[in-house]
């Protein structure tokens, strides 16, 4: 796979010239920022790495995770998704124009891997899956033509986005996951999340809100960005995936799951299933964002098709692609 099949450059270019119009148009009061501890740890001992689209990052020294800081607050972040001119282009434009490359490259890859697991972690048929952060709906598309639970729920607080789940036939909640608990309660045997948890403003106000509409022993299956991950390590304030006012909090393997044990969950499995590490850095240093070193410059230059492709298969068997996946499961 390569990141224009996913990701077209001209598309993700004018988003993030928007999305970096939008830095300033919603956030240029800094006075509305708050500062915060690390959002995995909590632990506030971490250096300044950089400054981008006036947002400041900093690495936590106890723990890994990169995490802007300080930040908007939470109000004015659901009001920047809500009538921001990127988060509009991406729903009327990103995700029209690539939901059917999406769909074969990612969506439905994910769910047989996804029904793979249900079939084997339960007994009977489940009675409740959710996506948090549903988008367009393609991935419970696929979900729902291979019949694995009985009721199939989006949580998708975008008007337009919500909308078109609604087309599709799908029950939407347009509410933010965390203000979803009333209504769901307990009900839930397997929630999804995909590319959602680095927008955050609070991870673990999040994760709280997924304990609570899981039923006892469910299952929270999510994928991130893994700040230790190749692409990210070589390009790191270059890199498009470091993106404000989007993105805000880039965990590690450990990081993510120090939290996630702290809101009550046991990881079952996690991984970095990464595709794309090395198209990605091949992609901008051909676009000549970075000045890479000799060892990556032979390797994304002079090497072979196949080799990159071993390199990149490398990444994924020792956890060292930028795309993680982790699978948690409800303690009670």
């Amino acid at each position: 796979m390569k990141e224009e099949e996913i990701r077209p450059k001209a598309i993700f270019k004018k988003y993030l010239e928007l999305a970096k119009e939008d830095a300033l148009t919603f956030f240029s009061n800094k006075d509305d920022f708050e500062y915060i501890p690390c959002p995995a740890c909590e632990i506030d001992d971490a250096d300044i790495q950089f400054e981008k689209d006036g947002f400041v990052y900093v690495l936590c020294m106890n723990c890994g995770t990169l995490y802007a800081n300080p930040r908007p607050r939470i109000e004015t972040i659901q009001q920047f998704y809500k009538d921001s001119k990127s988060t509009k282009y991406w729903a009327e434009h990103f995700y029209k124009d690539t939901e059917e490359h999406r769909r074969v490259k990612i969506f439905k890859p994910k769910a047989l891997s996804i029904s793979r697991f249900i079939k084997d972690n339960f007994k009977r048929q489940p009675e409740v899956f959710v996506d948090i952060g549903a988008g367009y709906g393609a991935f419970m598309e696929e979900m729902k033509k291979l019949n694995i639970t009985k009721k199939i729920i989006a949580i998708e607080p975008s008007d337009d986005l919500a909308e078109i789940c609604r087309k599709k036939g799908f029950q939407v909640i347009q509410l933010p996951l965390e203000k979803t608990g009333s209504i769901l309660s307990n009900m839930v045997s397997v929630a999804t999340s995909f590319e959602l948890f680095e927008h955050l403003q609070n991870p673990k106000q999040f994760l709280n809100g997924v304990k609570e509409i899981l039923t006892d022993r469910g299952y929270f299956i999510l994928t991130t960005l893994n700040i230790e991950g190749f692409d990210l390590q070589v390009l790191w304030e270059k890199s498009n995936s470091i993106s404000p006012p989007h993105h805000l909090n880039f965990f590690n393997l450990y990081s993510i799951e120090y939290l996630l044990k702290k809101c009550g969950f046991k990881v079952i499995k996690k991984t970095t299933p990464g595709l794309l590490d090395v198209n990605i850095v091949k992609n901008a240093n051909q676009d000549k964002l970075i000045e890479c070193d000799r060892f990556i410059k032979y390797l994304i230059e002079k090497s072979d098709i196949k080799t990159q492709e071993n390199f990149q298969a490398f990444l994924r068997k020792n956890s060292l692609s930028s795309h993680m996946c982790i699978i948690a499961q409800k303690q009670i």
